[in-house]
């Protein structure tokens, strides 16, 4: 065989062996013939294309399969993805999607720890219903602050469209609400008044994504709820919401903003930005007239590969807000104090994550998270009497005897810690988290745990 052969045919085999995805396109830009889905055991091809957002006679660039590969990452259905093409023609080619489903469903009990919060229950969720990326769980749970029954369903993918998103929730709760000392120095804040809250509620959300980034959304919400007398065994026995039949609370709320985030597996990118507006009156059907104004900031930045930095601020305020819709902080959300530790009608908080790599036992990712957590907390003004009434002349809020308006009665409060989070990379949820913080008014260390999810 002569030298010109044999050069010819190892051209053609590395050509055939090369990664299709790392092939460079000629000018102009090919078309797209078809779009062939290979892998998905349960998710169907249609679904899978739908998030491409590509199809038949679309022109292919190379930035194209980037992008592509990212999308199908970011629906969190998928533990591998890859976007590669062939030719079909001149100016023609195939693009080949192969993806590898998650484990779409999981049946697992929950647990939290936090101050104040202890309990647990068990989850049942299923991240990808009739392998068309639906949503849906349900879960109950039995903890000292909050008890109750969840369902919720989720279609991000409406009508076969990733740009609209729809979602319906129902909740049934008993909560023990503890209201505290005012202050953030204190080392074991003390319980000045104990209510049980047990409300009925179910909440519908439209919303619509417009080029990848401009979102907006509508939600109304429909509650009962109502009061229990106050624990005797406390300081404070005024009832702080009014006792006797249930009262109907509904809202609508409005929301828009950008949103270019995705979460990788364990790293989440991008920027959210985003206004909303809640409205509750006569006129949306509701026993109580108040509003909620909201400002909210998230990014997710991407460093040294895995590692990632996610900020968030939040600034919120509200007019009129009946006790059950006051403003929280503590637990969770302002780590290194106590549960639900400050109430007020007006929070503003930072919170700073850093994640890294720690190792991986396949397919079991462990990571750890340093963080600070800050937040202010107050109530602009208070009523001389020092009670608020709803549309119907009921009280819906009788403040504590020791509360105080304005600025200059603001909480400030930080804490700072590290964590640890583990990921299985086949399957839909995260499993646990565990967070030891330390309260930088109080003095305090206290420790977070969560494993499962909570359906919240």
């Amino acid at each position: 065989m002569s030298r010109r052969v044999w050069v010819g045919c190892a051209a053609l085999v590395m050509s055939l062996l090369a990664p299709r995805a790392t092939a460079q396109f000629t000018e102009p830009d090919p078309v797209v013939d078809e779009v062939v889905v290979r892998g998905p055991e349960k998710t169907r091809p249609d679904t899978v294309r739908a998030y491409a957002r590509l199809g038949e006679g679309d022109p292919l660039t190379q930035e194209d399969l980037a992008k592509i590969e990212r999308r199908l990452v970011a629906t969190g259905l998928f533990q591998e993805v890859k976007v590669g093409f062939e030719p079909t023609g001149p100016g023609r080619v195939r693009l080949i999607l192969e993806v590898e489903d998650k484990a779409s469903w999981v049946v697992a009990p929950t647990f939290v720890l936090q101050s104040d919060n202890v309990g647990g229950g068990v989850l049942y969720a299923e991240n990808n219903l009739w392998g068309r990326s639906k949503k849906f769980a349900t879960a109950a749970q039995v903890s000292t602050a909050e008890s109750g029954l969840y369902a919720g369903f989720l279609d991000p993918n409406l009508f076969g469209l990733p740009q609209l998103r729809f979602s319906l929730e129902g909740q049934l709760r008993s909560d023990r609400v503890d209201e505290y000392q005012p202050g953030s120095g204190q080392k074991r804040p003390e319980v000045v008044r104990r209510t049980r809250m047990n409300s009925a509620s179910i909440a519908g959300e439209l919303g619509f994504l417009l080029f990848e980034r401009v979102r907006a959304a509508a939600k109304y919400r429909l509650m009962s709820i109502d009061a229990r007398s106050p624990d005797s065994r406390e300081e404070v026995t005024t009832p702080v919401f009014s006792l006797g039949p249930a009262q109907q609370d509904a809202s609508l709320r409005l929301m828009v903003g950008i949103d270019t985030r995705q979460n990788l597996h364990a790293v989440m990118e991008g920027l959210n930005l985003e206004a909303s507006y809640e409205l509750s009156n006569p006129g949306v059907g509701s026993d109580f007239r108040y509003e909620r104004f909201g400002l909210l900031y998230r990014h997710g930045l991407r460093l040294m590969g895995e590692h990632n930095l996610v900020l968030r601020g939040e600034a919120v305020a509200g007019v009129n807000l009946p006790f059950h819709q006051e403003f929280v902080m503590g637990g969770n959300s302002l780590r290194g104090f106590v549960y639900r530790q400050f109430r007020g009608d007006t929070r503003l908080s930072v919170t700073a994550e850093y994640h890294f790599p720690l190792f991986t036992v396949s397919p079991l990712s462990f990571r750890g998270v340093a963080f600070s957590d800050t937040g202010v907390m107050m109530w602009r003004s208070l009523p001389e009497d020092r009670e608020l009434r709803d549309v119907n002349g009921r009280v819906v809020r009788s403040y504590l005897p020791d509360s105080r308006g304005g600025l200059g009665a603001a909480t400030v409060a930080q804490g700072v810690g590290a964590g640890l989070r583990l990921y299985l990379r086949n399957i839909v949820l995260p499993l646990v988290g565990v967070d030891a913080a330390y309260g930088v008014n109080s003095g305090e260390l206290r420790f977070y745990l969560v494993a499962g999810v909570n359906p919240s």
